[in-house]
């Protein structure tokens, strides 16, 4: 009976495929599960606490109403699963709303590159699809740049454009130079009018960036630590919603975090508690119009924000 109870609630086989499996029939299966139940081997529990996916969004946009919430329904799935279901709604979102002539700005990192995978392809004209940030590269930790552009451009019927500039510059005389480039003027121009961004945040545990000891040094490192929150496209945040070091800041090649606020569609996803402090600064400083969200990290959303309002 508990080898039946098993196969049927942890490993996910049907009813049907166990009976073949064990040879015995179909109702013989469900006697035993039921008996299973009965007999307090399995139990079954709702989970009160994992509010409706639509209630908690109607929560969160009483607390910030100029944010549009789209909390996506994820209550028993894996991450893995849960990851996906954000990605396939942001990106059925994105299909429905980009149209001719678009500017899209998108970011890095493991959250953007799942909805780039999920895009359908769109027949538009003259959309531009460019990267928010200079090229991070690691061995040790995936950013998926090109693999982003590409798919992106794919979807949307132009070409893959990237920033070929280091992420940050070692010394703020290069990066000038640098940028007086024409084409590079052009780009980072592009972004600064993009009327779409897609990009996500990571605490400090999970960024890449601060872990990558090429672009930052040690004592840059010890202050992001001591003064950070997290990080929003390569920018370290305090809890002011202001870069910790702006002398490391004026080095990154970013769209400046000032200008992510005035973008007509600035689109937030996060799927992961971790991404709830830095993702409250962003929301606090009106830097985002649109969050793609699970619910389980919604609803720690919500309460990190009452427990906020609380204090205050």
């Amino acid at each position: 009976m508990l080898r039946i109870a098993r196969l049927y609630y942890i490993e996910g086989l049907e009813q049907n495929q166990i009976a073949k499996k064990e040879g015995i029939s179909r109702p013989t299966v469900s006697r035993l599960l039921a008996t299973a139940r009965e007999s307090g081997f399995v139990s079954i529990r709702v989970n009160d606490d994992v509010r409706d996916s639509q209630v908690l969004a109607e929560q969160l946009e009483t607390i910030y109403s100029h944010i549009k919430f789209n909390v996506i329904s994820t209550a028993q799935d894996d991450n893995k699963i849960k990851s996906e279901k954000v990605a396939i709604a942001t990106a059925t979102y994105l299909h429905k709303l980009i149209k001719n002539g678009d500017i899209i700005g998108i970011g890095t990192g493991r959250e953007i590159h799942e909805v780039a995978k999920q895009l359908n392809v769109k027949n538009v004209k003259d959309v531009e699809i460019l990267p928010l940030t200079g090229i991070f590269t690691s061995q040790e930790y995936r950013q998926f740049d090109a693999e982003i552009a590409t798919l992106f451009s794919k979807a949307y019927n132009t070409a893959a454009q990237l920033l070929p500039l280091p992420i940050v510059f070692d010394e703020l005389t290069t990066k000038l130079i640098v940028e007086n480039e024409k084409q590079i003027r052009y780009l980072e121009k592009l972004a600064r009018v993009a009327n779409i961004i897609v990009f996500t945040v990571n605490d400090l545990k999970n960024s890449a960036l601060l872990h990558n000891s090429t672009y930052i040094s040690e004592k840059e490192k010890q202050n992001i630590e001591y003064e950070a929150v997290g990080e929003v496209l390569a920018h370290f945040i305090g809890s002011n919603g202001e870069a910790v070091s702006q002398d490391l800041d004026s080095r990154t090649v970013s769209l400046p975090l000032e200008n992510i606020g005035y973008k007509e569609n600035s689109i937030l996803i996060i799927d992961d508690v971790s991404q709830v402090s830095t993702a409250h600064i962003l929301l606090k400083c009106n830097l985002v119009s649109q969050m793609f969200i699970d619910q389980q990290t919604a609803q720690t959303l919500l309460e990190f924000e009452l427990k906020t309002k609380l204090k205050s």
